[in-house]
């Protein structure tokens, strides 16, 4: 009976040392996001050049569909979302998603479940199918496209 006793108290600080590892991470994430976000919110990547270059562009002188997005992420920080979605339109449409998986990950480490990435294959082809067009598009030199480019 006293075992018993001993392993219950040896499990209460171990279960609480696994539960601040289990937030660990994610608070580290939610630091480094606002700090890149106050950057991004005080410097503008198109008058400092401190911001990585983009190696597709540089090399090939095409637009892939993630260039533009430190512009348009800067400008919807500071509530220009037309102007957002002229630098990137694609990046705009991600972002709902984007807040919906971070706050079913956020909900599952709250009641202490494990939070896995799973998405079906059909919307990750989905979503490669609209990337592909969309890169294409704003490549091209037609006058009806030259607005997706950046």
């Amino acid at each position: 009976m006293a075992e018993a006793n001993e392993f219950a108290s040896v499990s209460a600080p171990a279960k609480l040392a696994e539960r601040r590892r289990c937030f660990l991470i994610p608070a580290l994430v939610l630091f480094a996001a606002t700090g890149g976000t106050g950057i991004l919110f005080f410097f503008n990547p198109t008058q400092h050049g401190f911001y990585p270059v983009c190696y597709f562009h540089a090399a090939t002188g095409l637009n892939c569909p993630g260039c533009g997005s430190l512009r348009a992420l800067h400008q919807l920080l500071h509530g220009h979302v037309a102007e957002a979605a002229r630098h990137n339109l694609l990046l705009l449409l991600c972002l709902p998603f984007l807040a919906g998986v971070m706050l079913r990950f956020v909900r599952a480490r709250l009641r202490g479940q494990a939070m896995t990435f799973a998405v079906r294959s059909v919307w990750l082809w989905t979503f490669l199918c609209v990337a592909v067009v969309f890169t294409v598009l704003r490549n091209l030199p037609f006058p009806a496209f030259t607005w997706l480019s950046p």
